[in-house]
């Protein structure tokens, strides 16, 4: 029989694939060498460097560094993407302060601040602000592991998205998928769990093109792309788009999400095999559970918000999703140094900067999707934290510095060519 062998040594029968999915898996371990510990606020395009001395107001992105570890799965792809773009794949290690030498390793981790940090040095690398496109035409089906095979095994596209909604936390915690019908029409969701700060983009680009090459290849290229959506303005290299989405592309979107016919979702998967499908889809269960095992109750907690979409739970139903007394609950949190008024106040904060400055969504339709009835009490709770300013003067004030940070920008060019 044979077998392929995936991470930490596990292995599944592979009877009607013998040659063709070794899953080689580099990843690196985590190693943290920051010296310094940043803030990270909105200023000009994205989110810039802020030191402990800086009085810049903006949004501070310190709810990912301590909450969780990151999977390092796709970190060899991005270094060879680089290196194969004539950059440094050492040097941008490290500048993110990782340890080059570990991407090789198990199990690898990497906090908030080393993955953006390796986002935003690849970037730079190579001068490509369409990294995202590029890195995620790369990724093939056998590059998500344990998910890619199940999913490759399901029966139908259909089966294979939701196995795709149920586990991609397995291969990354800061987004989750949903399948939602519209009609005639089946919607890929993409719920951002946190915010991503000036990797946003890249990292969302990557997700959807990827998902969309599994969608190809689990039905034989029959699956049809109606739409795609970003929830994100058009980027300067809008045009790109062209290239990676043979559909309509859409900007500026309340979610992020994938279009396809419904009756698309009973496509046959070329190739399906149930034996192998349901051990990849258990040892699938077996990494979630891990994975939240090795998570903080704040971490755990902050997902749940993201995936309410303002539907908040209450505290007692946290604690009920997550098998624990609300004392018992209260008392953990307290251990992390923070409480569930603490998480919802910091993550409708968050959520409510990144709609401010990266969509055109009004401030009405932000209130709603951060959970207010009255756009009122919005306005009141986001005063209160942002030093009496107003949601509509934070969007204007942060368009004024992107404008003042893009006409420095081509000053600067301008005198290096002259």
């Amino acid at each position: 029989m044979d077998r392929v062998f995936l991470r930490n040594n596990e292995s599944i029968s592979l009877s009607l694939y013998p040659c063709c999915y070794a899953l080689t898996l580099s990843v690196c371990a985590k190693r943290d060498y920051s010296t310094s510990r940043q803030k990270m606020v909105i200023r000009g395009h994205g989110l810039f460097s802020e030191t402990a001395g800086d009085k810049i107001r903006g949004m501070t992105i310190d709810t990912l560094h301590d909450s969780f570890l990151l999977p390092t799965n796709y970190v060899p792809n991005l270094l060879n993407l680089i290196s194969g773009r004539g950059g440094s794949a050492s040097m941008i290690c490290v500048r993110a302060g990782v340890d080059e030498r570990c991407t090789e390793a198990l199990d690898g981790k990497l906090n908030w601040q080393q993955f953006s940090a390796l986002i935003r040095e690849s970037r730079n690398e190579i001068d490509e602000p369409a990294l995202g496109l590029y890195l995620g035409s790369q990724l093939t089906i056998t590059t998500h592991g344990l998910l890619g095979l199940a999913a490759m095994s399901s029966s139908t596209l259909g089966e294979a998205a939701d196995i795709a909604c149920q586990y991609v936390a397995t291969r990354t915690p800061l987004v989750s998928l949903r399948m939602e019908q519209q009609g005639r029409y089946a919607c890929l969701k993409m719920d951002e769990l946190y915010t991503l700060g000036d990797i946003r983009a890249t990292f969302l680009e990557a997700l959807i093109v990827t998902l969309i090459a599994v969608l190809r290849f689990v039905s034989a290229e029959r699956a049809r792309l109606i739409r795609v959506d970003f929830a994100f303005d058009e980027p300067e290299y809008g045009e790109l788009y062209q290239a990676f989405f043979p559909c309509e592309v859409r900007f500026n979107q309340v979610a992020n999400q994938l279009v396809i016919p419904q009756e698309d979702l009973s496509l046959p998967s070329q190739l399906a095999d149930t034996q192998v499908q349901r051990q990849a889809t258990q040892q699938c269960e077996e990494q979630l559970l891990k994975w939240k095992s090795q998570q903080r109750l704040s971490g755990q907690i902050q997902m749940m918000l993201a995936r309410a979409k303002g539907r908040f739970p209450s505290f007692e139903q946290v604690a009920d999703e997550l098998v624990l007394s609300p004392r018992t609950l209260r008392r953990r949190l307290a251990g992390e140094g923070t409480s569930y008024k603490e998480l919802l106040d910091q993550w409708r904060q968050d959520m409510a900067c990144q709609y401010l400055t990266t969509t055109r969504l009004s401030v009405q339709q932000i209130s709603h999707l951060l959970g207010y009835n009255d756009p009122a009490n919005f306005g009141r709770a986001f005063r209160r934290r942002n030093a009496g300013l107003s949601p509509l003067n934070f969007r204007r004030q942060h368009a004024e510095q992107n404008v003042s940070s893009q006409a420095s920008a081509t000053i600067t060019a301008r005198n290096g060519a002259g």
